[in-house]
């Protein structure tokens, strides 16, 4: 005799576990909504993908704080650990995710005028927190001095600081995460979730005060336009930015 292997899943009335190609629940004898029923497999699937994603991204954060001293190939370790687990994911259910890719209703004067935005927004950030980071901790606190010291740091700095975590990060955030939410939660509820979650997998409290914003603001941006691309540059030159205002800021010490 053929056994068949089904899945199983929750009665949508008592709960009681039934296999998904019942149509009525052996505990309780209720009809079974097969859609209903649907949804939910789907919902345990995706929550399940999240939280495997979040796990990796959380272990490998918590790893590289975890070393004292970093030094470039270290952090350039790090970054393709993470640019390997965004590219994974957001492939995993590429037929979902692709359209993403595109970009629907190019505009020059958006972009031009939301990377103006994000320019101004990052310089205002710097100073404020190289002025937090003296009144709170009474230290200055630079990334730029992980590189100075190597040929073409200036250059590695960009690449790590900048261009890696705007393209690999939105993959991972605005991509594939803030697409598997979508077919949980509704629109605000993915933008809120996503923005927290991108703040906190950065570790830095002192952060709060502008990271959940520009979070929120790239989740926004990708939520309206149904692509990855407004926010892969809004992050690339925010982060340029603050890469640029180290190297202006250091230039004389070296």
């Amino acid at each position: 005799m053929e056994i068949q292997n089904s899945e199983a899943i929750v009665c949508s009335n008592c709960q009681s576990e039934i296999l998904a190609n019942n149509n009525f629940c052996r505990v309780c004898g209720h009809a079974q909504n097969h859609h209903e029923l649907s949804f939910h497999a789907n919902k345990k699937h995706n929550l399940l993908q999240i939280a495997l994603f979040f796990a990796i991204e959380i272990i490998v954060c918590i790893a590289a704080l975890l070393i004292k001293e970093h030094t470039i190939a270290i952090s350039l370790f790090f970054d393709l650990v993470m640019a390997i687990t965004a590219v994974l994911f957001f492939c995993t259910n590429w037929k979902e995710h692709k359209f993403l890719l595109k970009w629907p209703n190019f505009s020059i004067k958006k972009i031009l005028g939301l990377v103006a935005l994000t320019i101004l927004a990052s310089y205002i950030v710097q100073f404020l927190v190289g002025h937090l980071n003296q009144l709170i901790f009474k230290e200055e606190y630079s990334f730029y001095f992980t590189y100075v010291f190597h040929k073409y740091g200036n250059y590695l700095m960009i690449l790590s600081v900048a261009l890696c975590p705007a393209i690999f990060e939105e993959l991972a955030y605005r991509g594939f995460l803030m697409q598997k939410l979508l077919n949980i939660v509704d629109e605000k509820e993915a933008i809120y979730i996503t923005s927290i979650l991108f703040f906190f997998i950065h570790f830095s409290m002192i952060s709060f005060f502008w990271m959940l914003p520009f979070g929120l603001l790239l989740a926004y941006v990708r939520i309206r336009t149904n692509t990855l691309w407004y926010g892969i540059f809004m992050h690339f030159f925010f982060n340029l930015t603050a890469c640029l205002v180290e190297i202006y800021n250091y230039r004389d010490l070296f």
